[in-house]
């Protein structure tokens, strides 16, 4: 993969890759899965493979683009994110998706150059996701200033 132009203060972050489960029902494929719990299989077995990508892949009942199966989200906290649709179960597919998450985690804002995207996915990007704005009155915490998650949460009565 060409890296260039994608390194930036947030290139430390994950990407996240949200397929849809319910993808292509009632349509089962042979061993009794939609086309979505088909992809995610072949998502969660690619990137077995590919070792630590900087790329994690769940799953969400419906991302209601069902005209357009199979469908995935692929997000991070501080990123423009992208619903990518009409995806055949392959995996060519899978494929394409981890190595187009990995240069999107990569990216400083989200934004992989058209020239290295995955010749699978181009053409399927269905709509851009904003960054979701942070309360009124404050601002983005960058990854160093983030807390870290509470393992519990003591509430004295």
């Amino acid at each position: 993969m060409n890296l260039d132009g994608l390194t930036g203060s947030r290139a430390r972050a994950r990407a996240e890759i949200v397929a849809c489960e319910t993808c292509g029902k009632p349509e089962l494929d042979a061993a009794g899965r939609t086309r979505g719990e088909g992809l995610i299989a072949l998502l969660r077995t690619r990137l077995s493979l590919s070792g630590d990508v900087g790329v994690d892949v769940s799953s969400v009942r419906c991302l209601w683009a069902c005209a357009k199966s199979c469908a995935v989200f692929v997000r991070s906290r501080e990123r423009v994110g992208y619903v990518i649709a009409g995806l055949e179960p392959t995996e060519v597919s899978a494929q394409a998706l981890i190595d187009y998450a990995s240069l999107y985690a990569q990216s400083t804002e989200g934004a992989v150059p058209y020239k290295q995207w995955p010749a699978a996915l181009k053409g399927h990007f269905h709509c851009r996701i904003p960054v979701a704005a942070p309360p009124e009155g404050m601002g983005r915490l960058t990854e160093d200033e983030a807390p870290e998650p509470a393992s519990r949460i003591d509430i004295e009565p």
